[in-house]
């Protein structure tokens, strides 16, 4: 008698086949964890920034001149953050003064009053949201950067969203 061992070549495919579902299903899934998780944290530094400038103006009277480079460990004057700080960039933050007297400028160039402040982190992906955080208390997001302002993030029908 001939016993052999081993799987035919269907049973070889309907796994193969089972696994590729799988992956068709859980490699989206997780992508979109990532991007979530790299959201949470841009948030939180901007927050950080935020809670950074807030000192600065009690100690200043003016936000005028903040430079974020003792917070990185920078030598050099920083105006924006590439975040994350290592590894692949995922967003860049840029302080803007936002007075409505000025034009947009950064909070670390040589114009403006300091008197308000814009921290818009705009995303490396087209999948991911850009953020606007500002001193007069506006919170958004949309994942189309052309949208992101001083004022808010678009309108609620052009993908904006309160964070």
């Amino acid at each position: 008698m001939n016993i052999k061992n081993g799987f035919t070549l269907i049973e070889l495919m309907v796994i193969l086949a089972v696994i590729a579902i799988i992956a068709a299903i859980a490699v989206p899934s997780y992508q979109s964890e990532i991007r979530k998780l790299d959201a949470s944290a841009v948030q939180q530094e901007m927050l950080k920034l935020a809670d950074q400038l807030e000192r600065y103006k009690s100690r200043n009277f003016s936000y005028h001149g903040f430079d974020p480079k003792y917070l990185y460990d920078e030598v050099n004057p920083m105006s924006f953050v590439n975040f994350p700080l290592k590894g692949t960039k995922k967003y860049t933050i840029s302080l803007y003064d936002s007075s409505e007297s000025i034009g947009k400028k950064l909070l670390s160039s040589d114009g403006g009053l300091g008197q308000k402040w814009a921290i818009i982190a705009l995303s490396e992906s087209e999948k991911n949201y850009s953020f606007l955080l500002t001193s007069t208390g506006i919170r958004c997001k949309n994942k189309t950067k052309a949208n992101i302002g001083f004022t808010g993030c678009g309108a609620v029908n052009k993908g904006m969203e309160a964070w």
